[in-house]
């Protein structure tokens, strides 16, 4: 059966709020019912029938489409099901989550996937704030689950991460993994500093490190030591279909340094600096 399709009309102006309308409570739902089921547009009540056109498919299955920079919560609390989105998406996207997927074939808000606890979410393009943080009102972070990010991301990624699995293609700005708790982030781009504030435990891998951090370490972490690690092979395994080909073609290739931290707290927190070994031949060929 075809994908259930959302189209935004392009009438619609205003934050659109998609809180609740997920597959897994409209499995049972009959077009009627679904047309009726109640969103809000700027804090205000509304229906998804006067804010979406409705294409009837798998009940389990949808699609957005439209201009959907405006429209919030999209995959909020889900607990199962496949969510394919378009377009760019606003804030609070997957917050909550606790199974099932997202796919955003764009970029996404601030909050990205605040609070996961399941599934799993992949944004084709860049990430706003937030992404795997505490959702506010929150504690803790994401919990489970796993988010992949194909773009950047921007400040505070994964602060107060409990759990799960974060993967980032890109750039990550300043505040990253702030006062993780534990969980595993990944990054093949470059980062900003500070990282890891006040980190508890937990580990950051920084695939393609700016060489300062491998030379001088980090703020706040012990100097970058060489490590062979047992538990490394398996978890750049779990890893490896979520990066870029070339970076999983290669990762074997490498050597660690460890940095353990943040030493103002508990200092089981732990940063793995990737250094890339080149081979004799390509040495040869670029000699500098």
């Amino acid at each position: 059966m075809n994908r259930l399709t959302l189209r935004l009309k392009s009438s619609v102006r205003g934050h659109v709020s998609l809180r609740g309308a997920v597959p897994d409570r409209w499995l049972e739902l009959t077009r009627a019912e679904m047309a009726a089921w109640p969103i809000e547009v700027d804090r205000r009540p509304a229906t998804i029938e006067q804010v979406f056109d409705v294409s009837d498919g798998s009940r389990s299955q949808w699609r957005l489409q439209g201009d959907l920079k405006q429209c919030e919560f999209v995959g909020a609390g889900m607990r199962s099901g496949d969510i394919v989105v378009e377009a760019s998406v606003g804030d609070y996207l997957a917050s909550g989550m606790r199974g099932g997927s997202v796919v955003v074939q764009g970029d996404a808000g601030a909050y990205a996937a605040s609070s996961l606890r399941g599934g799993k979410v992949i944004i084709e393009g860049n990430v706003g704030p937030y992404a795997a943080a505490a959702a506010p009102n929150q504690s803790r972070g994401m919990a489970d689950g796993e988010l992949i990010i194909h773009g950047n991301a921007d400040q505070w990624l994964a602060s107060r991460m409990r759990r799960g699995l974060v993967v980032v293609h890109g750039d990550v700005a300043s505040g990253c993994a702030t006062r993780m708790i534990a969980g595993t982030l990944a990054i093949c781009g470059r980062v900003a500093m500070p990282i890891g504030s006040g980190m508890a435990r937990g580990t950051l891998l920084l695939l393609d490190p700016q060489e300062s951090y491998l030379n001088e370490g980090l703020l706040g972490f012990t100097p970058p030591s060489p490590c062979q690690l047992s538990f490394l092979p398996l978890l750049l395994q779990q890893m490896a279909p979520y990066l870029p080909a070339s970076l999983a073609n290669e990762i074997g290739n490498s050597r660690w340094h460890r940095c353990l931290g943040d030493r103002a707290e508990l200092g089981l927190g732990e940063v793995l600096l990737r250094q890339a070994i080149e081979h004799p031949q390509s040495a040869r060929l670029n000699p500098s």
